[in-house]
């Protein structure tokens, strides 16, 4: 049995096959990824917003164009005023898109904005910015309000400077709680789609090396059935030496994945190994059945079956985009099984459970889950091997 397992992993890390689509494309796939959102994690400054302003007399003399000034010349600008002459030359700057809004004041010195019609701009941001210019306009007519009304009632108030300060200022104290054993990363549900594809994607090594014990497949395996070794002689330790190339070849593609994706799993890295083992055992437990099925179909064909599956199964995981991720949403949703019996989906959740989740119950149960499938494929997987006798040479 040692000869076989040893065999077995010196055959598997000679196969180009099996290290490419094992260890290479997962290593791949991960830098694709680290370049498509790593820009998008680097957006960590607002965009200064264009809005127009009529400049003009009612515009300088009113206190309102003192706060868009404000807001506009800070270190960090929220907006950025384009001065136009009148109200129509404003109109036609938020017409064309090169605004998001326009103020004026009016004669009676209340302040007015212009803003598109919602759903007009093709810019995902500017319902955004619609909402922090209206924000700004709404704030200072409340503030003015405010000092209008204390100014009526209780005109001494107004000479104490602070005491208007501290009411007109809208700060607060606002204290961080995350409800989320890490800080939530939209991102990183590709990166654990991108394991659970990775890891069904080794279900190849344990296809290639148990089609190989089969009599049917080659003169080599006509010889190890012919053999006084039993079927279970061979098959177990090579399931172990499929399971342990795996395991090896996930662990470094995920390790790969944390340094380069920045994802910090908080000392839970161990617990994350073991869930690499389980979905290296779901993946052989796969690969075993494949390679069992009864037939003379060959190696590439099984390969192709299983290449296909995988990239159908990695569909319902969100692998390809934030459309296929909400459709992942969608399908979860309406029938939760699905993402237990999906292996992508069940590796997937299984690092998801220990990123997110203070309890460990979530990633036992997923854990159980996945051993539990493994256990059914290799069972079946036997029940095939114990059908070769002699009489299919």
């Amino acid at each position: 049995m040692w000869t076989t397992f040893t065999t077995t992993v010196r055959t598997l890390l000679h196969t180009p096959s099996a290290v490419v689509w094992t260890l290479v494309f997962p290593i791949v796939l991960a830098t694709v990824f680290n370049f498509m959102f790593e820009p998008l994690r680097a957006q960590e400054s607002v965009e200064a917003i264009d809005v127009a302003v009529v400049d003009d007399d009612a515009w300088r003399a009113s206190p309102f164009s003192q706060v868009i000034d404000a807001l506009a010349t800070q270190d960090e600008p929220l907006l950025r005023a384009v001065p136009v002459n009148s109200t129509k030359d404003a109109r036609s700057f938020v017409k064309d898109g090169q605004a998001d809004g326009a103020f004026s004041v009016q004669s009676n010195g209340e302040p007015l904005l212009v803003l598109a019609p919602t759903g007009t701009s093709s810019d995902s941001s500017y319902n955004v910015n619609r909402a922090i210019l209206e924000s700004i306009l709404t704030s200072y007519l409340q503030n003015q309000s405010l000092v209008a009304n204390v100014a009526q009632n209780n005109p001494a108030a107004l000479a104490n400077a602070s005491a208007i300060e501290a009411a007109l200022s809208q700060t607060v104290d606002v204290a961080q709680v995350s409800l989320t054993r890490a800080q939530p990363d939209a991102m990183v549900r590709f990166y654990y789609a991108l394991l659970g594809m990775a890891s069904i994607f080794a279900a190849q090594l344990a296809e290639q090396s148990v089609w190989r014990l089969q009599p049917t497949a080659s003169a080599e395996g006509a010889r190890r059935a012919m053999s006084g070794t039993s079927r279970m002689r061979l098959l177990i330790p090579t399931i172990a030496g499929c399971w342990v190339v795996s395991t090896a070849f996930l662990a470094i593609a995920f390790g790969y994945i944390c340094l380069t994706a920045h994802i910090d799993f908080a000392g839970r890295e161990p617990l994350c190994l073991i869930g690499i083992a389980v979905a290296s055992l779901l993946s052989c437990g796969l690969g075993a059945l494949v390679g069992s099925i009864p037939g003379r179909m060959g190696s590439d064909s099984r390969r192709g079956l299983l290449t296909a599956v995988t990239c159908l199964l990695s569909l319902f995981a969100g692998l390809y985009g934030q459309p296929t991720m909400e459709l992942a949403d969608s399908v979860a949703k309406a029938f939760p099984a699905v993402t237990w019996i999906n292996p992508v989906c069940l590796v997937r959740d299984l690092f998801y459970s220990v990123y997110y989740y203070d309890a460990l119950a979530p990633f036992a149960l997923r854990i159980a889950a996945g051993t539990a499938m493994a256990a059914v494929f290799l069972a079946i997987s036997v029940a095939f091997m114990r059908r070769y006798t002699h009489e299919h040479l």
